[in-house]
């Protein structure tokens, strides 16, 4: 049988194995299937791999590659240098029977059916499934498209066709900007110490929620060995929270995090406010307070300008107040009687 059963990861997978004397040559090959697929779907895709292999050794056809060909090279040559190597693995493997028999050489079409089916509210046998943002949409064609580029870049590719890839554009420039009153409303909602402790450091310091559960209090501040942009950094202790730096060590999940802090923003009466947003606070409350963009891309550990840009706007509206004060009649101080 062209088909196995084995046991990966403590999962059950489907494994293609293809060994024949062509031509006298003998043929061995063997592939791991996507996840989720069933014994059904496992068994017509072996009959499909086993003729293409078949044509393809007897000089009938052309090799095709697949995204699930590309994919599979990518994880097994970089993801041990991925710093979200589990949670990138597991969403292409959700998402792997939609792509691994997909002509990495054909994706224009494919891609506008994927994102359809990504955003559809139903699964291919019409049972209810979680339509996916685009924001998240994108993410997914991200982690697909960079399994291509690296499949051309070693040469199992001859043409990236990448540029081809139809994804949803989303619109990141402007963001909620919480002030001070709507953080400490919340902070006071919170039940949680640890995650009470966290909304006013991550207001305080434009700390991002996990950099808050790891950073390493020092003489100098937070220390951070690991950051999103792969730079080591240090954060000041602002003195408005420098006790809760150095009472407050976080034992706390992900999970019990972000349930802590929705019931939090909901008893606050803000329930769009995203944790993230109180790091734009933090860069608005600096740039409010004159500081320019580039020590607050410093602060907030942006590796590039371009990152920190997304808060021009805020300038510029400081800067429109400003004009708008010239000519206006100084108020001169009244001499005590």
């Amino acid at each position: 049988m062209p088909i196995e059963t084995i046991t990966k990861a403590g999962r059950r997978r489907y494994r293609w194995t293809f060994e024949r004397v062509i031509e006298d040559r003998r043929v061995r090959k063997a592939k791991l299937l996507p996840a989720g697929i069933s014994a059904k779907q496992a068994d017509e895709l072996g009959r499909k791999w086993d003729a293409e292999t078949y044509a393809l050794h007897t000089g009938v056809t052309k090799s095709v590659v697949t995204i699930g060909d590309c994919v599979l090279a990518h994880v097994t040559d970089k993801s041990a240098t991925w710093k979200d190597g589990r949670k990138r693995i597991l969403i292409l493997e959700k998402w792997g029977p939609e792509f691994a028999t997909q002509d990495a050489n054909d994706l224009h079409a494919w891609s506008i059916r994927f994102v359809g089916y990504l955003r559809a509210s139903v699964d291919h046998h019409g049972r209810p499934k979680r339509p996916l943002s685009d924001a998240a949409i994108r993410n997914v064609l991200a982690y697909i498209r960079a399994a291509i580029k690296h499949a051309h870049k070693i040469g199992r590719l001859d043409v990236d066709q990448t540029a081809r890839m139809v994804i949803p554009p989303v619109n990141n420039e402007r963001h909620h900007y919480p002030q001070r009153k709507e953080m400490l409303e919340i902070a006071r909602a919170c039940k949680h110490r640890e995650v009470r402790a966290a909304i006013r450091i991550a207001f305080y310091s434009g700390m991002r929620r996990g950099e808050i559960l790891r950073a390493k209090v020092t003489q100098l501040g937070y220390s951070l060995d690991d950051t999103k942009n792969g730079r080591p950094r240090i954060v000041p202790v602002h003195p408005r929270v420098a006790v809760l730096a150095r009472r407050v060590r976080f034992t706390l999940t992900v999970k019990q995090f972000e349930e802590a802090w929705k019931r939090a923003r909901n008893a606050a009466g803000y329930p769009d406010t995203k944790f993230h947003d109180l790091r734009h606070g933090a860069a608005s409350e600096m740039i409010n307070a004159g500081i320019d963009l580039f020590t607050v891309g410093g602060v907030l550990g942006h590796k590039s300008v371009v990152s920190t840009k997304r808060y021009s706007h805020l300038v510029t509206d400081r800067l429109a107040d400003a004009v708008g004060r010239i000519g206006q009649k100084r108020k001169e101080p009244q001499n005590p009687v």
